[in-house]
């Protein structure tokens, strides 16, 4: 993110001075004063009543080809993790930079588990002891996101196999897929959608299992990301025949729960749902594509190459019971 804001009152005033400083770095916090921005000089803090203009600046491509390629596997990390964040975050390490700890009252592992993206200011063996000592203090089963080349199996990573060495025990393998914004399919006649800001309590219900067997951390940790679109498909009668989720940062839409009612399966709902999501992130302004899905749900997977993304890395949860 690229800040701009008017330098203080108190700075040297010479003629042809500048009265306006941009700042750049990741976004760390936000609250009713302050914006704090991880910078390459440190941690700074940007008063919000001398904010003029911000803009998001996307992250640098580590790879060759289209942006949604071109993205390396940490910062898409960095972006995902704005979609389906935890309540609770720490660092070990650098802000942004180091392994990234994460708690939302145990509700889907992506909020509930600690994921390395750099340096994390000691030794893996000591990072490690330290994951499991915060997650044991918040009663919570410790858990590493291990986020991997699509070529690279897990056990062939030296650091997951050290774990798996250790009793750590594989579960969730998925992929991620990346790719650009696509209309949203026609919806047959009389069918409708419906897009709203924050979630209720239709929309939950009508989530699967996994959503309403914890409605209200679901709905805490749900509701978290800065900007989403809830989506609703109905018939002609107004049940729901399933939901969707986009969640918009850093010029990228992260397509998520997306759930279609037993009876309306395989009728063209979950295209539908997922191109909405895709064109309702496109409208504002984020035309870039992620989602992730369980590497077993081959249907999904079909549907989702089908519609242009294609798979960009693969990672797994380790975890210690």
């Amino acid at each position: 993110m690229a800040i701009r804001t008017r330098i203080p009152a108190g700075a040297p005033d010479l003629p042809g001075s500048p009265t306006l400083t941009d700042t750049v770095g990741e976004v760390l916090a936000v609250d009713d004063e302050s914006v704090v921005l991880a910078t390459r000089r440190g941690e700074v803090a940007l008063p919000l009543g001398s904010v003029v203009a911000a803009r998001v600046i996307p992250p640098r491509p580590t790879r060759r080809g289209a942006p949604e390629r071109a993205i390396g596997i940490e910062d898409l990390h960095r972006v995902m993790t704005k979609g389906n964040p935890g309540l609770e975050v720490a660092w070990l390490g650098t802000p942004g930079r180091g392994w990234m700890l994460r708690a939302g009252l145990g509700f889907t592992g992506r909020a509930n588990s600690a994921l390395p993206l750099g340096d994390p200011g000691t030794t893996d063996e000591e990072a490690v002891e330290h994951v499991v000592a915060w997650y044991r203090e918040r009663d919570l089963v410790p858990r590493l996101q291990v986020p991997l080349p699509l070529h690279v199996a897990l056990a062939d990573d030296p650091f997951a196999a050290r774990l798996l060495s250790q009793g750590w025990t594989p579960i969730t393998p998925a992929l991620v897929l990346t790719g650009r914004a696509v209309p949203a399919s026609p919806a047959p006649p009389g069918w409708r959608l419906e897009q709203r800001d924050s979630i209720d309590d239709a929309w939950l219900s009508a989530s699967g299992a996994g959503i309403t067997d914890h409605r209200e951390a679901a709905r805490a940790v749900l509701g978290a990301p800065r900007e989403q679109v809830f989506l609703h498909a109905r018939d002609a009668d107004g049940e729901l025949l399933g939901v969707g989720r986009a969640s918009i940062d850093d010029g990228w839409t992260g397509v998520y729960s997306v759930h279609v009612a037993e009876r309306a399966r395989r009728l063209g709902v979950g295209r539908w749902l997922t191109t909405a999501a895709t064109a309702a992130g496109a409208q504002r302004g984020a035309s870039l594509v992620y989602l992730q899905v369980e590497t077993d749900n081959l249907p999904a997977v079909r549907l989702y190459e089908d519609l242009g993304l294609r798979r960009h890395h693969h990672y797994a949860y380790l975890r210690l019971l």
